[in-house]
């Protein structure tokens, strides 16, 4: 058994905070070639993934907003936004699946957030996202 309390994520937080780009990660599965991909990603206010999408068939990506809220906004291939989405503690959306060929980006809106990040595997960081011609 594994329980991730507190204290197991005290050191994700510290490394959001004093990250360039405002958010930390921590793999829960210990190789990429694993079938299921979890991590938590802990995010600072104004930590922003541009747009971007995922090009295999495989790569749906599911975030569970644990703490915080966080704006996932839908583009189309134009870079003509097509949804917006506020999901998070306040709102009516706590999760979401956002599927191969999506073009999104993500924006941490609260002081700080907490995300469960699900996704198939095998992973490579050399095709785990393209991002976005305009953005």
């Amino acid at each position: 058994m594994r329980v991730f309390d507190n204290q197991f994520l005290a050191s994700l937080k510290y490394s959001s905070v004093n990250s360039l780009i405002k958010r930390g990660h921590l793999n829960l599965h210990s190789s990429f070639d694993e079938k299921v991909q979890r991590l938590f990603i802990h995010l600072q206010q104004g930590s922003y993934v541009k747009p971007h999408f995922h090009e295999l068939p495989h790569q749906w990506e599911m975030f569970v907003v644990i703490e915080g809220l966080i704006e996932v906004v839908f583009f189309s291939s134009k870079g003509v936004e097509v949804k917006k989405l506020l999901v998070g503690e306040t709102q009516n959306c706590r999760a979401i699946e956002i599927h191969p060929y999506e073009i999104h980006s993500v924006e941490c809106l609260s002081s700080s957030a907490l995300i469960l990040e699900i996704k198939e595997g095998p992973f490579s960081p050399e095709t785990g996202k393209v991002l976005a011609s305009f953005g």
